[in-house]
């Protein structure tokens, strides 16, 4: 039985109206403060000194792979790098959040969207425009979460589902046991990944536009008919060999 992706399509266009950001009430602006990093506490966390005392500091407008989700190490490697112990940045507070730059003029936070391994969130309206220029960019460029080079990505699992579909459409139904074999799970670990995306939510989806998503599983739509009609093919010839 074939799965519902008219629903799951369906569901995107749904949401289309509506933006990935999650809008929070913020306070003003705090003072600015200089103060020097300890050490990197997650992907999108980052704790402090300052003065006498140390204080976690959570980046505005960073919304971040968690530690089970796509490209979560990476995201907190390349923060790691940006931010090693010591280096001195300053703190510009918004509300729960705050912005960390570096000496040298670099905002973290859009330089951690801009690799794609993050996504803007409105929590905060004083960095917004940059951390969305800096998703703009990444988007553009196909960095991280937009990366159909990287498998875990909604773009990088379309990718392997329809590669697959052409694969085991090209295989003829005369070749050996082990290359029918192998065709036919092709398409069986094809059509996994398909009732993964059944399954619609978390960052790897934030990071693809509503538009986007319908466009991706319209590709998806597409093939999933040919996976099971060889998938059923390839099982039904191999039995019948000797």
């Amino acid at each position: 039985m074939l799965p519902n992706v008219f629903l799951m399509a369906a569901a995107v266009l749904a949401g289309a109206a509506s933006s990935a950001y999650v809008v929070t009430v913020v306070d003003r602006p705090q003072p600015v403060v200089v103060s020097h990093v300890v050490r990197v506490l997650d992907a999108e966390t980052v704790e402090v000194r300052e003065g006498d005392r140390t204080t976690a500091v959570k980046l505005v407008n960073v919304a971040a792979p968690a530690a089970d989700e796509c490209l979560h190490a990476e995201a907190r490697n390349l923060l790691t790098q940006l931010l090693p112990e010591g280096t001195q940045v300053t703190v510009t507070r918004e509300g729960q959040f705050a912005a960390l730059s570096t000496q040298d003029g670099m905002l973290v936070n859009a330089a951690l969207i801009g690799e794609g391994l993050a996504v803007p969130t409105v929590n905060g309206i004083r960095f917004l425009d940059k951390a969305k220029e800096a998703n703009n960019s990444a988007v553009e460029k196909q960095k991280g979460l937009h990366s159909p080079d990287v498998p875990c990505t909604l773009p990088g699992q379309v990718r392997a589902i329809t590669e697959a579909a052409a694969v085991v459409e090209a295989q003829p139904l005369k070749g050996s046991r082990t290359e029918l074999t192998v065709a036919a799970d092709t398409a069986k670990t094809a059509i996994g990944l398909v009732d993964q995306l059944a399954k619609p939510g978390g960052l790897t989806w934030d990071a693809v536009a509503p538009v986007d998503q319908t466009v991706l599983l319209a590709k998806v739509t597409k093939v999933v008919p040919t996976l099971y009609r060889k998938e059923a093919e390839l099982r039904n010839v191999v039995k019948g060999l000797k």
